[in-house]
């Protein structure tokens, strides 16, 4: 993938393409909550999207920061399903 990828903007078909799938249990109107792996992620309302731990809200606006986020908490890096 190329670096300009990461740049993009988060939405939930981005999620999908690395492998997220919404979390029907945990998915209260408004709230859509996706997850891989026990990693979760959270799309509020206004689209913001966030990981979430413990009650601990961490913005995630681009592929970038996803990618970051997701390697310090799982110790692996996230590629494209």
């Amino acid at each position: 993938m190329e670096k300009n990828a990461d740049n993009k903007v988060l939405d939930k078909s981005i999620l999908s393409e690395y492998g997220f799938e919404i979390n029907e249990i945990k998915t209260k109107h408004p709230l859509i909550v996706m997850s891989k792996d026990k990693f979760e992620v959270v799309i509020s309302e206004d689209n913001t999207i966030s990981y979430s731990n413990v009650g601990i809200q961490y913005p995630l606006k681009d592929v970038a920061t996803l990618k970051k986020v997701y390697k310090e908490v799982k110790r692996e890096d996230l590629k494209p399903a």
